[in-house]
This record gives C-alpha cells, structure tokens and sequence, in this order.
C-alpha cells in the first residue's frame, strides 16, 4: 500500500499558470505518482544498496514521462529516499525563476520501508 501526501511547492509558492494553460503541478503529478508507485511498492524493505539504483530509475522516469510532452520548457527532478523508520524528514528549496512561467511541483511517497521526497521544477526556454 502507498499512501501519497501533496502540498504546494516550497516555501508556499503555490506552482503558477504557464503556457498552454497548464502548471508544473498538471504536468508532473500524475508522472511522478505513477513512476514512484511503481518502483516503490514492490521494495519490502530499506536497503541502502539499492538507494542509487531506485534513485536512479524514479528521476529518469520522471524525465522521460515529462520529455514526452513536448513543452517548451526544461525539467530539473530531484529525488531523496529515506528509510522510514519513525524521524521525520524536512525538505525545501528556493530558486530565482520567473514566477509567470516557471513552477514546481512536490510529491511525497510512503511505503511500509521508504519515504520518498521527488521535487519537479519546470523552467519555460
């Protein structure tokens, strides 16, 4: 089971309206939800052995997802995975963008081993 967590980007900058009418926020969350459930769930426990690897194959899924849309814009995806063990975990970033255009998107994935943090900034060329 996975249960999913969404919030507005960092720092309370809610993700803006950009060309075609779509956010990064439309963009991604249905990319990165699918992408994380399915190389996450299957991993019955937290091996640090295998962090890069999943590390690895939940940006480039990401991308790839996100490529195929065919937007003028550039994608930066950024993903932490922890082991969930009862701690907490705290993420933010700031960037310097265009807030007409530019965006981000947030997604937290929970399973029964790992917490997974995956942020996705889209910048307009």
């Amino acid at each position: 089971t996975v249960s999913v967590l969404y919030w507005p980007a960092p720092c309370d900058l809610a993700p803006v309206v950009m060309s075609e009418k779509y956010t990064v926020a439309d963009e991604a969350a249905d990319v990165v939800r699918e992408v994380c459930t399915r190389i996450l769930t299957p991993e019955p426990s937290y091996d640090h052995r295998r962090v890069p690897q999943l590390v690895d194959q939940v940006v480039d899924g990401v991308l790839s997802k996100l490529a195929q849309s065919k937007l003028p814009r550039k994608y930066i995806v950024q993903c932490t995975l922890v082991q969930r063990n009862g701690a907490g975990i705290h993420s933010i970033a700031a960037c310097s963008w265009n807030a007409d255009s530019d965006g981000c998107y947030q997604y937290q994935c929970e399973t029964k081993a790992i917490i997974g943090l995956v942020t996705v900034f889209g910048v307009t060329m």
